[in-house]
């Protein structure tokens, strides 16, 4: 049988990379709330006033929290769950998703959320799916993470898992890209990003759409957000010494991953 699905307390959350997107999400909504000024866009202060009104002195909370420092020194002790906190800010999150170019301010809030957004998903989905036997879920996992993330997870080194990963999902967008674009130094990170699924300005090399519609744009626009959260992520955990000791959450990054070679099998030649 399936386990069933639970809401996450915040206050029970130890992982510190989802802390600080949620404190990110926090803090810049409220950096967003003050730059508004009068003849600024109505719509962007009322849905920042819905989303904060309800749990302002709980938001508050979390844009202040010190994740650096001591487990139970200035940490959030509310009763708030990081499903209900998503619930709240979805409105003025699918409003700046219609909007390009973003603001830094908007921009971090955009790349927070949606990488909240993402893990509430994942485990939803790995809960939904899989079998209690873990080989069930590397069945389901593309062949490409497979190969360089299976045995590092099954021994146990999970950030190394993860990160092999996500090199891996880069090293495809730019292995199809750069040969195309053929420029010099060749692209990598947000910039290889930006031109492999961007259409401001240019026409995307990889669409997941016909980009007719505001609906496919903001599609279009989501995936690349997603793609450019894991290199968020692998930059991070490349230079610094991660220790990641959950292997739930391990496999909500491979399954990750693994969606994302998915969507550009599809999407590429």
């Amino acid at each position: 049988m399936n386990e069933k699905y639970t809401e996450t307390k915040i206050a029970d959350i130890k992982d510190k990379t989802l802390l600080w997107a949620i404190k990110d999400v926090a803090y810049y909504a409220f950096e967003i709330k003050k730059s508004i000024s009068v003849g600024d866009d109505g719509e962007w202060d009322y849905k920042l006033n819905k989303a904060i009104t309800h749990f302002r002195e709980e938001f508050e909370n979390l844009a202040s929290i010190n994740i650096e420092i001591g487990e139970n020194d200035n940490r959030y002790y509310g009763e708030l769950s990081l499903e209900r906190f998503i619930q709240e800010f979805t409105d003025f999150y699918e409003l700046l998703g219609n909007i390009s170019p973003l603001g830094e301010e908007e921009s971090r809030f955009f790349i927070a959320f949606s990488y909240l957004q993402n893990r509430i998903d994942t485990r939803k989905r790995i809960l939904h799916q899989c079998q209690p036997s873990p080989k069930y879920l590397w069945d389901d996992i593309h062949e490409s993470i497979k190969k360089v993330s299976e045995s590092k997870y099954q021994s146990k080194h999970y950030a190394d898992a993860v990160e092999s990963a996500f090199k891996e999902v880069i090293k495809r967008v730019k292995d199809y890209v750069n040969p195309i674009i053929m420029v010099n130094p060749k692209l990598d990170g947000d910039r290889l990003m930006n031109r492999a699924f961007g259409f401001e300005n240019q026409e995307p090399i990889i669409k997941f759409n016909d980009l007719i519609t505001d609906e496919h744009k903001d599609e279009q626009r989501g995936i690349m957000n997603l793609f450019k959260g894991i290199v968020g992520i692998r930059n991070r955990k490349a230079h610094e010494n991660i220790i990641l000791e959950d292997p739930l959450r391990a496999l909500e990054y491979l399954a990750t991953a693994s969606l994302l070679m998915r969507l550009l099998d599809n999407n590429t030649e």
